[in-house]
């Protein structure tokens, strides 16, 4: 038989499942399901429950929870012209890696998907009944979940497909929220001189996972460029255009910027500024660049609403505010603007806040409240979810624990994540749910360099089938 969460992953990869898209794959599953005989419960929101009972053995051990996302972060290189409304992820399988044609590759949450179709299909395997959950919507603040009926769920055992590392479980995650800042204005200044912006090449990434490699944020150094070019120049600038960063929760790898002035620009301080402002990622971000280009006569934002929008932008705290004085290496407050756009007649900016604190939450939120109120901008919030808490007494995972070890020989790592999971929900709603995590070794996330190691891939899912069986005796 060829290998099977391969073929899945390859089938799903056909069907477009952006974050809100998720329709065409939940009815693939809800087929999938039906085709095999198996209990399906498909809601409002294309979250779907397929349940499969015991085999081989596993008929009367306890349930298994498998849960893990349909959709994916949408991103894609500045000239791919993919659609993801439509087109299917291009595959391309390199040095033992898989990954996409210059979009994202949605292994971020794909293998998930793929590990439970692969389950859910084989007759020959042994393992407990189990529940496998894909939930809709955890890209844009784990909406699916959310809306999920968990009265649903009989299982008080849970494995979440939400994490990678492939040595290693999930202890606790990150709870977060998304915001918005805007202002309303119409384009109804003429500016006599305009200036074209453009920022590629930075790496990007997971505004969790990624956030503590100081990676550059291009749509704060967007706004920092024109901030500083005002402040050295004397000349006040209107926006006429900005499209920076697609997501409240990826740090943005690229956009575009066009600026009106009321007299010529001066390109050598304009350059200067750039090489200023690149310096400080020389290292962790080496291939970001910034060009411009002058262009015509153009309408755009008042200069009293443009600047408004870009100190907000340039006074936004990004980045790791809060280190954990308990773990090493664990943010417990960050904060990211994921997108600058201007929309018809208005200026938005996205951001989101992690931690796994909901009073340093509310801290931020009152920040963020207070900097817009000074500058005129109204916000909004979205999209709160709480964080994973640390379990100190988990049976399955000292279980899990004990027969790593005994199948590999090491140690299994035990990782503080600050990313956010489904799993805190699941938690909340079941106080006595035991969890422990699995994932193969995927980097880049939510970047359109995303790529999976094919051999960690296999290797995983072995693992998931093999500790499943020896759940059924337990």
């Amino acid at each position: 038989m060829m290998n099977r969460p391969r073929f899945w992953f390859e089938q799903i990869s056909q069907i477009p499942r952006g974050s809100l898209n998720e329709k065409e794959v939940a009815q693939f599953l809800v087929e999938f399901a039906r085709k095999r005989q198996l209990s399906v419960v498909l809601d409002e929101m294309n979250n779907v429950l397929i349940r499969k009972p015991g085999q081989h053995g596993g008929e009367n051990a306890q349930s298994v929870l498998l849960q893990g996302h349909t959709d994916m972060v949408c991103e894609k290189s500045m000239d791919s012209t993919h659609d993801f409304t439509k087109d299917a992820i291009k595959l391309i399988e390199e040095d033992g890696w898989l990954k996409a044609d210059h979009t994202t590759l949605g292994a971020d949450d794909g293998f998930a998907v793929a590990y439970m179709l692969s389950l859910l299909e084989d007759s020959t395997i042994k393992h407990p009944p189990l529940e496998c959950l894909f939930t809709a919507a955890e890209e844009i603040g784990l909406l699916g979940a959310v809306a999920f009926d968990t009265s649903l769920l009989k299982s008080k055992r849970c494995i979440g497909l939400d994490s990678g590392g492939e040595n290693l479980t999930v202890i606790t995650s990150s709870g977060g929220i998304r915001g918005k800042a805007k202002i309303d204005s119409k384009k109804d200044t003429l500016y006599p001189y305009t200036m074209h912006i453009s920022i590629e090449g930075a790496i990007g990434g997971h505004s969790g996972n990624d956030i503590t490699k100081q990676r550059a944020n291009t749509a704060q150094l967007m706004a920092l460029v024109a901030f500083d070019y005002q402040k050295d120049t004397s000349n006040d600038l209107g926006l006429i255009d900005i499209s920076v960063g697609k997501s409240e929760n990826a740090i943005p790898f690229a956009g575009d910027m066009t600026v009106g002035c009321s007299s010529p620009f001066n390109q050598d301080v304009l350059a200067w500024i750039i090489r200023r402002n690149l310096a400080q990622y020389e290292l962790s971000d080496p291939q970001v660049s910034i060009t411009f280009k002058a262009g015509d006569t153009a309408l755009g934002f008042d200069i009293s609403v443009s600047q408004r929008f870009i100190r907000f932008a340039t006074l936004f705290f990004q980045g790791v505010q809060w280190m954990s004085p308990d773990i090493e290496g664990l943010p417990l407050l960050s904060a990211n603007v994921g997108y600058l756009k201007s929309i018809e007649d208005t200026l938005v900016a996205g951001f989101s806040f992690r931690s796994p604190i909901s009073d340093m939450l509310d801290q931020n939120i009152k920040k963020v409240q207070l900097l817009a109120d000074l500058l005129g901008l109204d916000t909004e919030f979205t999209s709160r979810y709480p964080g994973y808490p640390y379990e100190r007494n988990s049976p399955l995972r000292s279980f899990y624990q004990q027969w790593f070890l005994k199948q590999t020989g090491q140690e299994l790592k035990l990782q503080a994540s600050h990313g956010g999971l489904e799993l805190g929900i699941w938690k909340g709603a079941i106080p006595d749910l035991d969890i422990i995590t699995m994932g193969p070794i995927h980097e880049l996330i939510h970047t359109f360099n995303e790529k999976l190691n094919l051999a960690s891939f296999d290797l995983v899912y072995q693992r998931l089938c093999a500790f499943l069986g020896e759940l059924s005796d337990v």
